[in-house]
């Protein structure tokens, strides 16, 4: 969820810095402001981890039995 927030957080940033922007193009470009969030989201799950601890922890205490013969 923290990531979520700062990736919000980011995009809202990006969004009132270009609202800021004396060019006239890229007053409140909500484009750029969603694809930093998304980039900013995407590179924190990637760096932290963000996959369901819970199945990989549920699968190490309980080994698949080996077929024998």
């Amino acid at each position: 969820m923290a990531i979520l927030l700062v990736g919000i957080v980011v995009g809202c940033i990006v969004y009132r810095h270009t609202r800021a922007s004396s060019a006239p193009a890229s007053r409140g470009d909500i484009v750029d402001a969603i694809a930093s969030a998304a980039v900013v989201i995407t590179a924190l799950v990637l760096l932290l981890g963000g996959g369901n601890k819970a199945t990989a922890e549920s699968e190490s205490l309980h080994p698949r039995p080996v077929s024998g013969r």
